[in-house]
């Protein structure tokens, strides 16, 4: 769905992004750092998607 707030898990719904695949997700301790509403939640959510490992999200209330 365009136009969602909520971060996107599917690479068809990251609206005009290009995404490369996130080889540095693999590691212990992934930073993603960025200015607010860019897309740093779905980036990682939708790499994770796609490579396939199982993954615990924490979500910071």
């Amino acid at each position: 769905m365009l136009f969602d707030p909520a971060p996107k898990i599917r690479r068809e719904d990251f609206f005009d992004r290009e995404i490369e695949r996130v080889k540095s997700l693999l590691s212990p301790i992934t930073l993603v750092l960025g200015l607010r509403r860019t897309g740093k939640s779905s980036l990682i959510r939708i790499s994770l998607e796609e490579l396939g490992y199982p993954y615990i999200e924490f979500l910071a209330g």
